[in-house]
């Protein structure tokens, strides 16, 4: 029995060496194994099969081959002999009550993670490639420390491994994909292995093998969800993963689609109140708009929404689970505004309380929600968005109308993914009703409290106390945040719907206190006042929030209120407002969002009122009325400002003009330079405007009117507060005017090159861009077969004349330099080759000698600077073959009349080959009854990549252990393996395996041959035996024999000896007789062997 471990420290000799295992794995642990926190984290088992304690303190375990120092056990951990210790894969990084926690999970779908375990020095003791298991299974080793991996439908953690299965079956495959089709679509179920039993479903239910037995090709006419599981015969066999698709039978869509599924959900959002408590699980298939599959995968559904609950047409939310074995992300871009491709957690919502048909009496517009986050989003607001997409949902392959898909906000994948700060690294407080932390619990409410709590208590008009807050909390998402929800009149925040968070990890971004959106569809005057704002009208006050006293009790509003009395909040905020107000949230670009977004669901929206109720025209009206809401609201927020401000005045005219070439920013991003100037915007007066020069040499602000703002004209930044219309100018020193110089040669196509101002140009022509007044140093390396004749230009001034091959000239005017050239009147001969090959290959580098002239050609070379015997040839070209690394140069050259030049250069490089081998984890002998080895890759080098034949006619494998079962029958296997590394050299090896039949053979002592029917005749029972070796004789007591075969199957029991005398045919008497086998097994030894047999009567 093995012994259970947690974390003992002992005063025991550890030995280092003792055979450490991966035993068991788990990323499928949705609700089995708890650790020490309570949740249900993946996990891996260490196995030590040694006779000795091991400390794993300074090993290593990663889950990527190629970052195998990933996680490393951080201090002492004795693991004893014959014992295991349990691994959490949480991502934690930890060691914490007496339990190992890595800084990494396991993803089991992503098809490319591998365990492994390695010692202090980097040497890899095990590996083992994850494979998904099924919901709360596991895979491990069929017994402790065995070769053989199987399935575990009950997991062993920190228990002896008991129980394995030898797989899953074969997952069924389906003739057709999910899409489109028209008519009908007919689908052929088939699998890999032709002896299952497949059972299927068509209503979104997961089959077993209760349901429907495929039979022949199923037909389907209307859109369909088709699920299908395969059974094994062989008890030892999993059932399969279940596949599915879904056929949409004349069904077509011009947004995307999501098609759900599974026993519950159609319970879960068609059922009543009581079915609000569901997580039922299911599938999902995510399609273009085209009918094409993106993604699928299986997960969990639950709740989504309140008030809009009641509705018959529901949201929800889905959970991509890993666990499942299907998929860990839906893997799409699913949002315009977002480079995000993956994602575990979606909302998906029917428009929530803007609704059509259902909420308000009819009155929705079904898009406000989904608008003001995208609105944020586009705008650049400094708040974390529902990122939105329309789609259209189909349930158990039932339409289901028109939804969105939006990104969720409230979740640690969400904050990991943008800002580094994962589920053990944030606070997030949530507000609905009542106040609950999300993630962070017990501090973040603690934490959040005493921020409050120093607000209320440390005057803002305080720079100091305004600084400490702010060094905590994002004003800037605050601003943007009130100012939102004023301008769209929001009556469910504050109270409700109000999420707040910030990151903890000083590694991370986002490490102060700022604000996400949530529910918008009670805005522009829709819905229940929940909030209780002062007005719901177009003609809301910028100013309302601060009379709401403290919705909520978390102290927004008094925040807010107190932070409008600091000077630079008040600034900001009045900027802020008008920045947004010229920009982003002008009239013009919430219009042109807005019917960009109706046009994206307007085409659906008569299939989702016949499907649901009303009709078309009141919701084109629904659509109207809040378009005019948002054209009046434009100007009404403005105007808003003076009458909550009366400090303020204006709006004035501010004109930005840029006099030269460089940019400045206003406020806050808004960038003005000589591309744009001169701007003109709508500023208020009495707050300061702030500015500021981004690029260019500037030389000095102006402000006209003149004498009525006190500023430094030479400072780089610039602030006034508006007393009227202005003008700000910003001069920039204008630069120093420039002049193109062209380089060109005559002829072209030569191998020269020239160096101008030390840097060395070989392609022609060529621009370069001069200061006026630049000096110029012009040098050129020329061919070898050409001379330099003359520097030819329009004006350049060449010193000290252009007859002089090194040269320079003063820039002053646009030009073009020619550096003219001479063909010399001589032979060459030109030497080139760059090869690079491998020190076991059979193939020699090449180095090509290239002559003109007549032949014969004689020629000397260098290798490595030093020259080699003269060589004469008549071969043009003239190929060397070698295999010595090296430069490679002609020195000397001429044919059978003249000398000539040489020029060009070889190189020859000799990569070292990896030294191809390996062992079996076995021996290399294997019984037939144990025909399942792991061959281990000991080669040599930097090796990236393997490739396996097992010498048994088997599909060859390519990692670098793999695992091997081979044909049960005798015989001598030849293994190869050819190792390939990073500079592309190759080695190979080649090791036998024989696998013998081991001999046996069963002799009874006794039998009764007297007629009936039970042990009458003498038999025996044997393997592994040569049968033309075998002789068996049958003595009496005066060592007579009375019965001899050579013949084995004389003895096998359906022939049998039945107790007669072989020469007399009588029957024996009952006595003691005494036998003599021989015979030879498979790898020739003799076996002799002497017995008694008793004949009873």
């Amino acid at each position: 029995m093995k012994k259970i471990f947690i974390l003992i420290f002992l005063l025991v000799s550890y030995d280092s060496f003792s055979q450490l295992f991966i035993n068991e794995y788990s990323a499928a642990n949705y609700d089995s194994y708890q650790d020490n926190y309570g949740e249900y984290e993946d996990w891996l088992e260490i196995y030590n099969s040694g006779v000795n304690a091991v400390d794993i303190g300074g090993y290593y375990i990663s889950d990527k081959i190629s970052n195998i120092t990933k996680w490393q056990v951080p201090s002492s951990y004795v693991i004893p002999p014959n014992s295991v210790v349990l691994v959490f894969c949480s991502g934690r990084d930890e060691i914490s009550a007496n339990s190992l926690h890595t800084n990494f999970k396991i993803t089991q779908t992503k098809g490319n993670e591998v365990l492994l375990l390695s010692d202090p020095s980097q040497n890899i003791l095990d590996s083992v490639t994850v494979r998904p298991n099924i919901k709360s299974h596991s895979t491990g080793r069929e017994t402790d420390g065995s070769p053989i991996w199987s399935v575990f439908e009950i997991p062993t953690p920190n228990n002896s491994n008991i129980g394995a299965f030898e797989k899953y079956e074969f997952t069924p495959v389906f003739s057709l994909p999910s899409g489109y089709y028209n008519n009908s679509a007919q689908i052929i179920i088939t699998s890999n292995n032709p002896n299952v039993t497949i059972y299927y479903t068509t209503d979104g239910s997961s089959p077993n093998n209760t349901s429907t037995q495929y039979t022949t090709p199923i037909t389907l006419t209307q859109t369909t969800v088709l699920k299908a599981i395969s059974y094994s015969s062989n008890p030892m066999i999993l059932p399969s993963f279940i596949e599915f698709c879904t056929y949409f039978i004349d069904d077509t869509h011009t947004i995307p689609i999501l098609s759900i599924s599974g026993d519950q959900v159609l319970d879960l959002l068609d059922g009543g109140w009581g079915s609000t408590s569901l997580e039922p699980q299911g599938t999902v298939e995510w399609f273009d708009k085209n009918g094409n599959i993106i993604d699928k995968g299986s997960g969990e559904f639950n709740k989504h929404g309140n008030d809009s609950w009641a509705y018959d047409q529901r949201g929800f939310d889905y959970v991509m689970r890993d666990q499942f074995g299907y998929n860990y992300a839906l893997q799409d871009k699913l949002f315009m505004t977002k480079d995000r491709d993956k994602f575990q957690r979606v909302i998906v919502k029917a428009a929530a309380n803007d609704n059509y048909p259902f909420s308000y009496g009819g009155t929705g517009a079904h898009i406000r929600d989904a608008y003001v986050n995208h609105l944020s989003q586009l705008a650049g607001l400094r708040l974390d968005e529902r990122s939105t997409s329309s789609c259209i949902v189909y349930l158990d392959g039932v339409y289901w109308g028109v939804y969105e898909i939006r990104e969720k906000t409230d979740d640690h994948d969400f904050t990991d993914y943008y800002y580094d700060q994962d589920k053990n690294n944030i606070q997030y407080l949530k507000t609905w009703g009542n106040t609950w932390t999300e993630y962070g619990a017990p501090n973040a409410q603690l934490d959040w409290d005493n921020f409050v709590d120093f607000v209320d208590n440390n005057p803002m008009t305080v720079p100091a106390n305004y600084n400490i807050a702010k060094d905590q909390y994002n004003t800037g998402s605050l601003i943007d945040y009130f100012l939102l929800n004023s301008y769209v009149v929001c009556a469910d925040w504050l109270n409700w719907n109000t999420g707040w968070w910030r990151g903890l990890d000083p590694n991370g971004d986002k490490k102060k206190w700022r604000y996400t959106l949530w529910d918008m569809d009670n805005t522009f005057d829709h819905g229940t006042n929940y909030t209780g704002v002062p007005t719901m009208s177009v003609n809301a006050d910028p100013c309302d929030p601060s009379s709401l006293n403290d919705p909520g009790g978390q102290g927004h509003v008094p925040i807010w209120n107190e932070f409008l009395t600091n000077d630079n909040f008040f600034q900001d905020y009045v900027n802020r407002w008008q920045d947004l107000a010229e920009g982003p949230l002008s009239c013009q670009n919430m219009i042109d969002l807005l019917d960009s977004m109706i046009a994206v669901i307007e085409p659906e929206m008569p299939r989702q009122i016949s499907t649901w109720g009303g009709n078309y025209a009141t919701w084109q009206s629904n659509v109207q009325d809040l378009r005019d809401f948002i054209l009046a609201r434009c100007s009404t927020m403005n105007n808003g400002f003076i009458p909550c401000y009366p400090n303020l005045s204006g709006p004035y005219n501010i004109t930005v003009e840029i006099i030269g070439v460089g940019e400045v920013e206003m406020s806050d991003n808004i960038f003005i330079n000589d591309l744009n100037t001169p701007e003109l915007y709508e500023r208020f007066g009495g707050v300061n405007l702030p500015f500021e020069v981004k690029s260019g040499t500037f030389q000095n602000w102006e402000v006209i009117p003149n004498g009525l703002y006190v500023f430094d004209p030479n400072a780089d930044t610039l602030s006034i507060n508006p007393q009227g219309d202005v003008t700000i100018i910003a001069n920039f020193i204008p630069p120093t005017p420039t002049r193109d110089i062209v380089y060109n040669i005559d002829p072209p196509g030569t191998s020269t090159s020239i160096n101008i101002n030390g840097l060395n140009y070989t392609n022609f022509p060529i621009t370069i861009n001069y200061f006026i007044g630049d000096t110029v140093v012009i040098e050129p390396q020329i061919d070898p077969l050409y001379g330099f004749s003359y520097w030819e230009s329009d004006s350049l001034n060449l010193m000290p004349s252009n007859t002089n091959e090194i040269d320079s000239f003063y820039v002053n005017h646009y030009d073009t330099l020619v550096l003219q050239l001479y063909e010399l009147p001589t032979i060459y001969a030109f030497i080139s080759g760059n090869d690079t090959i491998c020190d076991n290959e059979s193939i020699l580098a090449e180095i090509s000698f290239a002559f003109n002239g007549n032949s014969p050609y004689t020629f000397t070379y260098k290798h490595n600077g030093i020259e080699k015997e003269t060589i004469v040839s008549s071969v043009n070209p003239f190929i060397l073959n070698t295999n010595i690394p090296g430069i490679y140069e002609l020195s000397s050259y001429y044919d059978a009349n003249e000398v000539g030049s040489v020029s060009g250069q070889a190189f020859v490089t000799v990569n070292q080959s990896p030294k191809a081998d390996f062992h079996f984890t076995d021996s290399d002998t294997l019984n037939i009854l144990d025909v399942t080895t792991q061959l281990i890759d000991d080669s040599e080098g930097y090796i990236k990549s393997w490739i396996w034949n097992f010498g048994d006619n088997s599909v060859n494998e390519y990692i670098i252990n793999p695992q091997h079962t081979y044909p049960s029958v005798p015989n001598t296997y030849t293994s190869s393996l050819i190792v390939t590394d990073f500079n592309n050299c190759s080695d190979t090896t080649y090791r036998n395996i024989t696998v013998i039949d081991n001999h046996w053979i069963y002799i009874p002592n006794s039998f009764t041959p007297d007629n009936d029917q039970l042990n009458d005749k003498f038999c025996i029972s044997f393997n592994g035996i040569r049968q033309e070796t075998f002789n068996f004789i049958v003595y009496d007591r005066f060592s007579n024999v009375v019965y001899q075969t050579s013949n084995i199957n004389d003895l096998i029991c359906e022939t049998g000896w039945d107790g007669r005398n072989q020469k007399s045919g009588k029957f024996l008497n009952m006595g003691v007789y005494v036998y003599e086998v021989n015979y030879q097994d498979f790898e020739g030894w003799k076996h002799q062997k002497f017995g008694d047999i008793n004949i009873i009567k």
